[in-house]
């Protein structure tokens, strides 16, 4: 239990000791999440590798500190729950959150499946203690809470203080299952037909399986993603927090563990299409996609790239195929499911309980104005 213990509470009458684990290293983060008992409920998003990556590329320019939280019943030498936390500074209030900064589209905590199988009450006060623990912070602001992580349900989604914030779109398992066959769904025709037309033109469907071969199509994603922003006259998101270097140390890991799976079309040795996608615990999230050199448009290669990782989530076994973050008009084509995200904003200080006024006052004065402008732009349609 090494680590600075920051709290100890009460669960059910035991007695529950928080640690917490600063600026962990990569072996420290495995042996928490493999201590676990029964094994760690998550999502691809809070798996030890994400963390590790993102602590290493990510954390120590944007964050003041993160670490792991650890909760521990007393006299046992494994954990029951992780809380992977970055804390982060607006103005002079100190913000905890998740591992997130634009690279995360699902959050929560890390469960044991010894703990979940311990009933919703029972893991709800568990958190309740974690949270009061967390060092150094005035607000607690996690955001894109997802009803549940992995196969239990997510603790903070139904939390007091969490309220809805916006929706994911999903392909359930049924769904998933039936993506492609015999479909009447028109998008599934079309990237059928381009596919069939770019396998006519040489054009092969690879998985990067090895960690030289992600990072070398990764590259690709990011020179293809460097010259479409530019295109557009954009920024580059790519280019903030670091999150190329991010994305480029999650590709190097070696590994089953690995959640990270890349998919790309090929034609030889240039990378016309590629989609990347993070799965853990029998989900998939497609959470970047590039098309190349505009010779190949005329057959929508992205489209066809996304269609073919949704068939591979569908022959993997995976369970429920989530779109990422946005609401892009063409993820509605696939016959996806939308589903609500929820926002956990809680004030720990003083000084949080008046961050989150002004906060709470400025979005409901911007709503008020929002609806004036669209009773003003009714009334001269």
């Amino acid at each position: 239990m090494a680590g600075k213990e920051t709290f100890c509470g009460q669960v059910a009458g035991q007695k529950l000791h928080v640690v917490w684990h600063e600026k962990p290293g990569a072996d420290l983060l495995r042996s928490l999440w493999a201590s676990l008992p029964g094994g760690a409920i998550c999502s691809a998003f809070q798996a030890p590798r994400f963390v590790e990556c993102f602590f290493q590329e990510m954390a120590p320019a944007a964050c003041d500190t993160f670490g792991v939280l650890a909760a521990y019943r007393a006299g046992l030498q494994d954990p029951l729950a992780l809380l992977p936390l970055i804390r982060f500074r607006k103005g002079p209030v100190r913000i905890a959150s998740t591992p997130d900064l634009g690279v995360a589209d699902q959050n929560g905590p890390v469960l044991s499946e010894a703990l979940a199988s311990e009933g919703a009450e029972t893991v709800q006060a568990v958190m309740s203690v974690m949270i009061e623990a967390i060092p150094g912070a005035d607000v607690v602001d996690i955001k894109k809470l997802h009803v549940s992580i992995g196969s239990a349900d997510n603790p903070f989604f139904v939390h007091p203080n969490a309220s809805p914030e916006s929706s994911s779109l999903f392909l359930e398992t049924d769904a998933l299952l039936a993506a492609g066959a015999k479909s009447g769904i028109s998008i599934y025709k079309k990237a059928r037909v381009n596919f069939r037309k770019l396998q006519s033109e040489d054009v092969q469907l690879v998985e990067a399986t090895t960690p030289e071969e992600r990072v070398k199509i990764l590259e690709a994603l990011i020179v293809s993603k460097e010259e479409r922003f530019k295109a557009l006259g954009r920024a580059n998101s790519m280019k903030q927090d670091n999150r190329e270097n991010f994305y480029r140390a999650l590709a190097a890991q070696a590994g089953q563990e690995n959640p990270l799976k890349v998919l790309a079309l090929r034609s030889g040795h240039d990378a016309i299409a590629v989609v990347a996608m993070l799965v853990e615990n029998g989900y998939a999230t497609l959470i970047l996609i590039s098309i190349g050199a505009e010779q190949w448009h005329r057959f929508s290669p992205g489209m066809v790239a996304l269609v073919q990782s949704i068939y591979w989530a569908r022959d993997n076994n995976i369970r429920v195929y989530g779109f990422g973050t946005g609401h892009q008009g063409y993820k509605s084509r696939f016959g996806a499911t939308e589903q609500p995200t929820r926002r956990l904003l809680l004030p720990v200080t003083v000084k949080g309980h008046a961050a989150i006024t002004a906060l709470k006052a400025k979005r409901s004065f911007q709503e008020t104005v929002d609806r004036w402008k669209h009773r003003k732009t009714a009334q001269t349609a």
